[in-house]
C-alpha cells in the first residue's frame, strides 16, 4: 500500500470531496423537502382560510326557515296626501296577479324552463355544469357576466336576497337554493317564479303580463304567446313585445326551438307556432291601457322614491313592487292637492308656452295582406300640428310598403307637445315636495318617463351660484360687493364670452350675478378651486354629476349629463334654508297593513352646505335677478312678494330654467324640446313659473326675508374700482358710487384712484394734447384704468393741422368718450374750462379729490343698478 505524504493527501482530498458532495445532496433534498412542507402548508392554510371565510359567508347567509318565498298579492295598498285625504290605490292587478299552478299552461311552463334552466328538473336547485361553464367566461372577461342561476336561484334572488352581482351573494344564493330544493317540490318553485319573474313595463308574473300584452287570462295564452311571454325576461326593454316586437320575436323562435329539442313540444307544434301571429292585438291592448291608466307624474314619483327606499334597506327590487304592488301598504306622501291643481292648470295651458307648436307623433299599426300575413310597424317623427296626422301616416305607410289591398288595424297615434316643460315646488325648510308635473300633454301609461325627477338637462346659469359664488363667499374669498375685472380671459386654453357682447369692466359680485357674467364666474371658479367647486355641488345634493365635469366651464352649467329638475330645486332649496340642504321628500311614512312603519321620513335628513350669512348674502343678491336682472318676468303677478333665484339659459338655446324662492317655497322650472334643439322662449319658462307662484301666494302675507349679516359690515365704494369714493367719484358723470356688503376683512381701505381730472378735446372727445387750441379744452372727471394709450389722444389736431374752433363747440355724445361711460352715464356740464396752458408745455397734473367718508350704516346708497 502506499503511505506517502502525496498519497495521504489525495486520499484525504478525495474523502472532502465526498462529503461535500454527500452534503450537497442532502441540503438539496433537506430543501426540497422544506419547499414541499412549505406546500403542503401553503395549501392547507389556504385551503383552511378558504374554508373560514366560506363558512362565514355561509352563516352570514339568512336562515331558510325565516325565509318567505311565496309573493304577496292580496292587498291593495292606498296613497294619501299630506292631510291623510286618500288620492290613489295600488293594486296587485296593475303589474302582478297570482296564478295557481293549474292555471299557467304547460306550454308556458315548458318554455320559461327550456330558456332559462334547462336541467330545472334534474339539479337540486344549483347547475354544476352551468356552474362551470359560468366560471370560464367569468375568468375570460375579468368580471362577473354570467351566473348561471337557476329558477331555484332567481326565487330566492327575488324574494330574499339582493340582486348585486357579488361573489358572496352568489355563494349565499346557491348555499340557500340547495336547502330550498330539499324543501318545497319542483312545481312550486316554478309557481313562485313564474307570478315573481319580471316581464316589463312595470308587470311582474304571467298573470300580469297575459293581461297588458294580451288582454286575455294566462290560462289563454297560446303556444306562440307564451314563447313571446317567456322570451321578455332576459332583457325587459330589449325584448319588450310593445317596442320591440322584432327582437322579441327573434327570443320567441329561439325558445320553440329550444321547447322542440327538449321534447316539450313536436316540429309539427312547432311549425304551428310560427305560422301564429302573436302581436296582432298587441298594440290595441297596449292603446287601451295606456288610456285607462289613471297614476299621476306625482304618485310615479312616489312609487319610484319608495321602491329605491325599499331597496336601500335590502328588499330585492321584485320584493319592492310586490310589497307596494299587493301588499297592502299605506303611503303618506307630502302632496298638497290645491297646489298640485294649481300647477296642473297652467301645464296645461298653451298661453303659457311659446306660440309656434310642434308634437312628436308616436304611430303604430298592423298591415294585414291578402293572404292574411300580417306585419307589425312603428314609427316616430315631428310634426308641426295635429293636421298634419295624415300626412304622416301615409308617408309612413308608403315607407312600410303598403299596398292596395292592404288592411290597417290596431292604429294607434300619441301626440307629445313640444317644447315640453317640468315643474317643482317644495317647501325648503322640511324638503317637502308640495307639488311637480313631468310633462305637459296627455300622459301615455304609468310610471313614463318623469322629466321632473328623470330628465337630467343641462342647467346653464343656474350653476353660477351654486359652484362659484356660493363657495367664493363661504370661504371668506369674496363678498357681494369685491369687485373683479369683466374682460377678454383665458384660461387652460378656455376663453369663456359674455352673453353679451361686449365687457364691463370693473364689476361687482352683485352685479355679476343679476347680469348673469360669465367671465366673472370662470374668474370666481378659478380662485375656489375646481375641486373645491365640486365637492360643494355634490353637498348641494347633486348625484349625476362625473369627474368629466371637473373644468372651468363648470359653474356655466355645461355638464356630462346634466341634472334634475327635482335636485336642482333641492339645492335652491338650500340656500332658502339658511344654508341647510335637506333631502327632498315625497313622503313621510309607509306603513304596513298591520299599521307597523316600515319607512319614515317625518325626520328628513339634513346636512350643512354653506353657512347661514352666505345663504343670506346669496338671497339678497339674487332679489336683484328678479328686481333688475335677467329674471324681472318672474315678479309678474306677485304683488310685492320677495324672489330670489337665478335664471339659466344653456348657449345653445336648448335649455330655459328657473329655481327661484320666495320666504314661503322654492320651485323650479325647466323648459325645451325632448329631442335637445335650439328655440326661442321669450320668457315662457319665467311667465310659467310666475304664473303659477302668483297663484299659490295668493293668500300668503308677504314677509321678508331673513337677513344674516354675521361676519358682514355694510360700506360705501367705487364700484369701479372697488375703493373707497372720493369727491372725484361722486362728482362723475358716471358716478358708480354703491353701498355694499362686506366680509370684516374685505372692506375697502385705499381710496378710488380709477376717477381723476383730465383735459379733454372738445372737438375729438379725447385726451387734449398739446396742439389742441385752449378754446376746444375743458376739464373733465373720467374713469382712466391704465396707462393712456395712443389711441385715446386726440387725433384732430395735430402738429401739422390747423383747426377753426367753433365759436360753440358741441361735445360729442357722453357714451361715445373712449375712456369710459356707459349707458346710465350723463355728458360733461356744459361750460366746464380748464385753465390756459402753452403748446410746449405738458398738461398739468392732476390732483385727487378729497376723499368721502364712508359711513357703514347708511343705506341711501344702496347698490340698485339701473337698466
Amino acid at each position: 500500500m502506499n503511505y506517502s505524504k502525496d498519497s495521504r493527501s489525495k486520499k484525504i482530498d478525495e474523502t472532502n470531496k465526498n462529503t461535500k458532495k454527500k452534503k450537497t445532496k442532502k441540503a438539496k433534498v433537506t430543501a426540497f423537502r422544506v419547499v414541499v412542507i412549505a406546500l403542503v402548508i401553503g395549501v392547507f392554510a389556504v385551503f383552511g382560510a378558504g374554508l373560514g371565510i366560506f363558512m362565514g359567508i355561509i352563516k352570514s347567509a339568512p336562515d331558510v326557515s325565516t325565509i318567505n318565498i311565496k309573493p304577496t298579492t292580496d292587498f291593495t295598498s292606498f296613497v294619501y296626501d299630506q292631510n291623510g285625504v286618500e288620492i290613489d290605490r295600488l293594486s296587485g292587478g296593475e303589474n302582478r296577479i297570482y296564478a295557481k299552478m293549474e292555471q299557467i299552461p304547460q306550454n308556458l311552463q315548458d318554455a320559461v324552463v327550456a330558456i332559462e334552466d334547462a336541467r330545472f328538473y334534474e339539479h337540486n336547485g344549483i347547475d354544476i355544469r352551468g356552474i362551470m361553464r359560468a366560471i370560464v367566461v367569468n375568468l375570460k372577461a375579468g368580471d362577473i357576466v354570467e351566473g348561471a342561476s337557476t329558477i331555484t336561484q332567481q326565487v330566492i334572488k327575488n324574494n330574499a336576497l339582493t340582486s348585486e352581482q357579488t361573489f358572496v351573494r352568489k355563494i349565499q344564493e346557491q348555499y340557500l337554493a340547495l336547502q330550498i330544493d330539499a324543501l318545497y317540490d319542483k312545481e312550486l318553485i316554478l309557481e313562485y317564479y313564474l307570478n315573481t319573474m319580471p316581464l316589463g313595463h312595470g308587470t311582474n308574473g304571467v298573470q300580469a303580463a297575459a293581461n297588458r300584452y294580451f288582454g286575455k287570462d294566462v290560462s289563454e295564452l297560446s303556444l306562440a304567446e307564451c314563447a313571446v311571454i317567456a322570451g321578455i325576461t332576459q332583457a325587459p326593454t330589449r325584448y319588450s313585445p310593445i317596442r320591440n316586437p322584432e327582437n322579441n320575436w327573434d327570443k320567441a323562435k329561439l325558445i320553440l326551438s329550444y321547447m322542440q329539442e327538449q321534447g316539450y313540444i313536436t316540429e309539427e307544434e312547432r311549425q304551428a307556432a310560427l305560422l301564429e301571429d302573436p302581436y296582432k292585438n298587441i298594440q290595441e291592448v297596449n292603446q287601451k291601457y295606456e288610456k285607462d291608466s289613471s297614476h299621476s307624474y306625482f304618485v310615479d314619483a312616489v312609487i319610484e322614491q319608495v321602491i329605491d327606499d325599499l331597496v336601500e334597506q335590502g328588499m330585492t327590487p321584485t320584493q319592492a313592487n310586490n310589497l307596494l304592488f299587493g301588499g297592502g301598504v299605506e303611503i303618506y306622501t307630502t302632496l298638497d292637492q290645491d297646489i298640485q291643481r294649481i300647477v296642473d292648470n297652467k301645464m296645461a295651458d298653451d298661453s303659457l308656452f311659446p306660440s309656434y307648436k310642434e308634437y312628436v307623433i308616436n304611430y303604430s299599426a298592423t298591415i294585414v295582406k291578402p293572404d292574411g300575413e300580417e306585419i307589425h310597424r312603428g314609427a316616430e317623427g315631428v310634426i308641426k300640428s295635429k293636421d298634419e296626422e295624415e300626412i304622416f301616416k301615409k308617408a309612413k305607410q308608403e315607407e312600410w310598403g303598403v299596398e292596395e289591398g292592404d288592411k290597417l288595424v290596431n292604429e294607434a297615434v300619441q301626440f307629445i307637445p313640444q317644447a315640453q316643460a317640468a315643474f317643482v315646488i317644495s317647501d325648503p325648510y322640511n324638503g317637502h315636495v308640495k307639488a311637480l308635473s313631468g310633462g305637459r300633454g296627455m300622459k301615455y301609461g304609468d310610471r313614463t318617463f318623469n322629466r321632473a325627477t328623470q330628465a337630467k338637462r343641462q342647467p346653464g346659469s343656474c350653476f353660477k351660484v351654486l359652484a362659484a359664488y356660493a363657495p367664493a363667499l363661504d370661504l371668506g374669498l369674496l363678498s357681494p360687493g369685491s369687485v373683479l375685472v369683466d374682460e377678454p380671459y383665458t384660461i387652460n386654453k378656455y376663453s369663456p364670452k359674455n352673453w353679451r357682447s361686449y365687457y364691463k369692466g370693473p364689476t361687482t359680485i352683485r352685479e355679476a350675478i343679476w347680469d348673469s357674467m360669465n367671465v366673472l364666474a370662470v374668474k370666481t371658479i378659478d380662485m375656489v378651486g375646481i375641486d373645491t367647486a365640486y365637492n360643494y355641488l355634490l353637498n348641494f345634493g347633486f348625484t349625476t354629476l362625473s369627474d368629466t365635469d371637473k373644468v372651468y366651464s363648470l359653474p356655466l352649467g355645461g355638464l356630462t349629463d346634466g341634472v334634475t329638475p327635482l335636485e336642482l330645486n333641492a339645492a335652491y332649496a338650500a340656500i332658502a334654508n339658511q344654508g341647510t340642504y335637506t333631502e327632498p321628500l315625497l313622503y313621510t311614512q309607509v306603513l304596513d297593513r298591520n299599521k307597523e312603519v316600515i319607512l319614515d321620513n317625518t325626520v328628513p335628513k339634513t346636512h350643512t352646505v354653506i353657512k347661514p350669512s352666505t345663504a343670506s348674502m346669496l338671497t339678497d343678491m339674487m332679489e336683484d335677478v328678479v328686481k333688475i336682472g335677467t329674471g324681472t318676468k318672474a315678479a309678474n303677478g306677485m304683488g310685492g312678494m320677495p324672489v330670489s333665484g337665478k335664471t339659466g339659459t344653456t348657449s345653445d338655446n336648448k335649455d330655459f330654467l328657473f329655481a327661484g324662492y320666495t320666504p314661503y317655497y322654492t320651485a323650479t322650472v325647466w323648459m325645451g324640446y325632448d329631442r335637445p334643439q335650439e328655440f326661442t322662449a321669450n320668457g315662457a319658462h319665467l311667465n310659467l313659473w310666475s304664473s303659477i307662484m302668483s297663484e299659490v301666494h295668493k293668500d300668503l302675507p308677504n314677509k321678508d326675508f331673513e337677513l344674516v349679516t354675521t361676519g358682514y359690515t355694510k360700506t360705501s365704494i367705487c364700484s369701479a374700482s372697488g375703493k373707497i369714493p372720493t369727491e372725484l367719484c361722486s362728482s362723475a358723470s358716471d358716478n358708480k358710487i354703491v353701498s355694499d356688503y362686506f366680509q370684516k376683512n374685505q372692506a375697502p381701505s385705499e381710496y378710488c384712484d380709477v376717477h381723476v381730472h383730465e383735459q379733454i378735446c372738445s372737438v375729438s372727445g379725447k385726451i387734449a394734447t398739446e396742439f389742441c387750441p385752449q378754446d376746444s379744452i375743458v376739464t373733465k372727471v373720467v374713469n382712466r384704468h391704465g396707462e393712456v394709450s395712443k389711441d385715446q389722444l386726440c387725433d384732430v389736431h395735430t402738429q401739422h393741422t390747423e383747426i377753426e374752433t367753433p365759436d360753440d363747440p358741441q361735445l360729442p355724445e357722453w357714451g361715445e368718450w373712449p375712456w369710459g361711460g356707459g349707458e346710465d352715464t350723463q355728458p360733461p356740464t356744459e361750460g366746464e374750462t380748464t385753465p390756459p396752458t402753452t403748446p410746449d408745455q405738458p398738461v398739468p397734473p392732476t390732483t385727487p379729490g378729497e376723499p368721502v367718508t364712508p359711513n357703514p350704516d347708511d343705506e341711501s346708497g344702496f347698490f340698485i343698478p339701473q337698466g
